[in-house]
């Protein structure tokens, strides 16, 4: 008989397996991962995961065939990347890592399949053309280590990594079929998509272009008719006004079928001391809005930039299918409501117009007032005061509406109506604060939503990491003086003082 010992013990060995099993079974249905890196460099962000949820829906995998060296430092950045897409999206995303330097047969076969081009370096090592291919069907799409990574300015060495950017980016251009036509009007001297300068939208542009988007210039009135087949019309801080043949091009092209985003700053006449009149009534009808001719001043302390006398300020975001996520991402880090900030603003009036019912996207404070005499203002070159005539705050400096269903039941153009043109210039790209990305975030998720289609890849920078070290001479002969001289004599010293206390001590007995 087996003693009562042995039957504990095998029982509780058997327990313990079993207790093995079902922790394995538990991860494996709810497998979670952390990212312990300083500056969350693994972490996906809310567009990669609204793209993988979206591969449910396909019938095909996406294939992202990985052609990088075991010896090259940017294999482990992007193999921790994709085991995250995979964790995500684990039956229809394929991945596969092959070495150019060892699976050369492999190679061979994929570079005729792929159109990969594949050369030596000079150490002999077999470099390709493109880093990562993705697939979907015959839909093929190339990133190269450029796309990657971005070096910093300056002689620290440092790289900013963009490796989720460019893995999602290939991921939704193989899966995209078509690229919609984004107009932006020309003619007005509005901001221009080839303008580079801090006031120009070349980097929406690029954004756009790399989402699969098709953005283009037409002007008016002389291209009026390209308007049609426009999935979206932009009309972007125009200087000058415009006449009722260049509203009535777009008119036509929203009541047609396509959105409209109306971007219409005030522009302040130093000559005449008053405001360039925009004669974009009409347009900013279509949203059921009307432009007032004023500019919006903030005077609540907290929300108005230093020495801007109110006129740059943070506007708070409104409740809306579009600002929702931004507003729901601020709230999450504890930061209460959400606010971006907003330069030169002309204030709205939500009219709902031809029965079009707007939606409020940004409003000022209660502190707030729209002030109409710009001349006095001008004149005085004080801070702008409160008039008899000036409208009190709140103001909206925003709006949103959609317009009714077309002919056969489609879906109605939507229309964004907006008094800054903040959130789409080259300048909010270029400021890394957090306040300013919420804006250009916005304005991103205002063009998404125009369109109808999933948010637009605009994430936000990876902080910077140290890739080398630059070692000037005084450096080298310093840390020679500290490995060859200075540690071997504190070794030495510490050494001798060892040796001689137990010289003097042992032998000797303990009283």
């Amino acid at each position: 008989m087996i003693p009562r010992e042995r039957r504990l013990a095998a029982a509780g060995l058997f327990a313990a397996a079993l207790c093995a099993v079902f922790l394995n079974v538990l991860a494996n249905r709810h497998y979670r991962r952390w990212d312990a890196t300083r500056n969350k460099l693994y972490t996906l962000s809310e567009p990669t995961l609204f793209t993988l949820a979206a591969l449910d829906r396909e019938t095909d995998p996406v294939e992202l065939f990985v052609f990088i060296g075991g010896g090259d430092p940017l294999l482990g950045t992007v193999k921790q990347m994709l085991t995250g897409y995979q964790a995500k999206a684990p039956r229809q995303l394929v991945v596969r890592y092959l070495d150019p330097d060892r699976d050369r047969a492999e190679l061979l076969r994929l570079q005729a399949e792929l159109d990969v081009h594949v050369g030596k370096a000079e150490g002999g090592r077999i470099l390709s053309d493109a880093q990562i291919v993705a697939r979907h069907g015959k839909r093929v799409w190339y990133v190269k280590t450029d796309d990657m990574i971005v070096l910093d300015e300056g002689d620290d060495a440092k790289v900013k990594p963009r490796v989720e950017g460019a893995i999602t980016g290939a991921i939704r251009a193989v899966l995209s079929t078509d690229r919609p036509r984004v107009c932006f009007t020309t003619g007005h001297r509005e901001a221009s998509i080839d303008d580079p300068g801090k006031d120009g939208l070349s980097t929406l542009k690029n954004t756009l272009a790399k989402d699969n988007y098709a953005p283009e210039s037409v002007e008016l009135p002389k291209n009026g008719a390209l308007l049609k087949g426009c999935m979206l019309v932009a009309v972007v801080a125009p200087r000058e006004p415009f006449t009722a043949v260049d509203s009535q091009a777009v008119v036509d092209a929203v009541v047609g079928g396509a959105s409209l985003l109306l971007s219409a700053p005030p522009e302040i006449d130093l000559e005449k001391k008053g405001l360039v009149a925009h004669g974009l009534g009409p347009i900013a009808a279509l949203g059921g809005v009307q432009l007032d001719d004023a500019v919006s001043v903030e005077t609540e302390p907290a929300l108005r930039e230093p020495s801007s006398l109110g006129l740059v300020f943070r506007a708070k975001v409104g409740a809306h299918a579009t600002t929702d996520d931004l507003r729901k991402f601020v709230e999450s880090r504890g930061g209460g409501e959400a606010y971006v900030p907003l330069m030169y603003v002309r204030p709205l009036r939500r009219t709902n117009e031809g029965g079009i019912a707007s939606s409020a996207l940004l409003f000022s404070s209660d502190k707030s007032f729209a002030l109409f005499d710009i001349g006095a203002f001008l004149t005085s070159k004080q801070e702008p005061q409160k008039g008899a005539g000036d409208r009190q705050g709140p103001l909206d400096l925003a709006a949103a509406a959609e317009r009714p269903r077309l002919a056969g039941g489609a879906r109605g153009p939507r229309v964004v109506v907006v008094g800054s043109s903040t959130p789409f210039l080259n300048l909010a790209y270029a400021d890394p604060t957090p306040a300013m990305t919420f804006s250009r975030t916005l304005g991103l998720l205002w063009v998404s939503w125009l369109g109808a289609r999933a948010p637009i890849l605009d994430l936000p920078p990876k902080a910077s990491v140290q890739v080398a070290m630059h070692l000037t001479e005084a450096d080298i002969s310093s840390i020679g003086r500290y490995v060859l001289v200075f540690m071997p004599a504190a070794t030495l010293l510490l050494g001798g003082a060892v040796w001689m206390r137990r010289r003097t001590t042992e032998g000797k007995r303990k009283r």
